[in-house]
């Protein structure tokens, strides 16, 4: 269960929904047991908005705006009951059928339906009002709804000098206070089965204004009135709401995604964009591929002609597998390695002392090192030792300037050749 708001619109207000003055609509909380959480309250629409967050919102309407009335027809489906109700009280309403609105209650009896009846325009601007408030209702009916009903008892409500009577489970009317002795005598002598008892609420001290009328009146006097009685009386199930066909569950849907609805489409749109980058990046990064792809067949068959069936997959595999076997066969017919002829010439050179590397290089199986050292001595010294090692050493060119000597000096396992 959820927690209940209950909005009494007043008939002085609801003639001035559009203007801003001291008018005020009249509420009441409940908990989710139905009992008061806040009594009697007065405020603005839009100073109620807050209080109905996440709530069961019901709103009473003045009962001078719906016309209460029944229909006898044998239709049973919704569609087809919609399309009868208008006809079959034509003949009975003043204005066009088309510019009213007609909402069904629970049938009695074998084919009798209640049905409340409202202008069109009023309803759309009392619900505009609300909406513009950030109000939105899940039981929209008239306020005679919330007043007691038992059989065999009318139940009347004195507020100001307004009058409210409900005579039946869907029946009632009201009237100003003057005339209100008249009205009920009359309705009296009309009616079907004569009520037993009649009970009279009165806001604050306000007198009633009834006669004696021949049979038990009981009046009682209301503190927070009348939404306190609404609260009492108001039973969902036996009221006609008046949200149903074009105006069933609208302004509960834009309760529960209105808040949201903006934030729900950038998000949806944020959502969209992304999808929308990632694909185009995609497409951009697929055109890149496959110019890339062409590229490497192209150059792998540029490097290995006679390499058959190349393709980008493959290319990398294949690459390596030449790659590895050329490491392989130049190893094979190396007369000796790079790191072992750099390893035995540094030896030789630090026992011999004072050389100086400018430049090597390695090709073909020989380290060839431009060095520079104090004296002539100091390379004989370097090339004696390395042949002492089975390695051979040439100086291939050597030039003095002042105290150093310049020289080419080249390396090899074997001979040189």
């Amino acid at each position: 269960m959820e927690e209940t708001v209950i909005i009494y619109i007043q008939s002085e207000l609801l003639q001035n929904l559009d203007i801003e003055d001291s008018h005020f609509v009249k509420w009441i909380k409940l908990d989710e047991e139905g009992v008061p959480i806040t009594r009697g309250a007065e405020a603005r629409l839009e100073q109620v908005s807050s209080v109905t967050q996440n709530a069961n919102v019901i709103v009473l309407l003045p009962l001078e705006q719906v016309l209460l009335t029944s229909v006898n027809t044998r239709a049973r489906k919704q569609k087809h009951l919609q399309k009868a109700v208008p006809f079959a009280l034509e003949d009975e309403l003043a204005d066009d059928v088309d510019s009213l609105h007609f909402a069904l209650g629970q049938r009695y009896g074998e084919n009798d339906f209640p049905v409340a009846v409202i202008n069109k325009s009023t309803l759309d601007m009392i619900l505009d009002a609300l909406s513009e408030a950030g109000i939105y209702p899940d039981l929209l009916t008239a306020d005679v709804f919330g007043l007691p009903f038992r059989d065999g008892t009318w139940t009347i409500l004195i507020e100001n000098d307004r009058a409210l009577v409900r005579t039946a489970r869907y029946q009632g009317f009201t009237i100003d206070l003057h005339n209100l002795q008249q009205m009920l005598t009359s309705s009296l002598r009309q009616a079907e089965e004569a009520p037993a008892e009649l009970n009279v609420y009165c806001c604050d001290d306000q007198q009633t204004g009834i006669k004696k009328l021949n049979l038990p009146i009981n009046t009682n006097e209301l503190d927070d009135c009348p939404p306190g009685l609404f609260a009492d009386g108001l039973d969902e199930n036996e009221c006609i709401n008046l949200l149903q066909t074009t105006y069933k569950n609208k302004d509960k849907k834009h309760r529960q995604v209105g808040p949201w609805k903006v934030a729900a489409m950038l998000f949806g749109a944020w959502i969209a964009l992304s999808f929308l980058s990632v694909f185009i990046d995609h497409s951009r990064l697929s055109k890149q591929e496959k110019v890339l792809d062409a590229q490497i067949v192209q150059i792998m068959k540029k490097t290995f002609p006679d390499m058959l069936n190349v393709s980008a997959d493959s290319a990398r595999t294949k690459m390596e597998a030449r790659l590895k076997n050329f490491m392989d066969t130049t190893s094979a017919n190396s007369k000796a390695g790079f790191m072992e002829l750099l390893a035995l010439s540094g030896e030789s050179m630090k026992q011999a002392g004072k050389v100086a590397i400018d430049t090597m290089n390695y090709r073909e199986g020989k380290l060839n090192m431009n060095v520079k050292s104090a004296d002539v001595q100091i390379l004989d010294s370097i090339k004696q030792t390395l042949k002492s090692k089975n390695y051979s050493a040439e100086i291939q060119s050597a030039n003095t300037q002042g105290n150093t000597v310049e020289a080419k000096l080249v390396i090899a396992k074997g001979d040189i050749k």
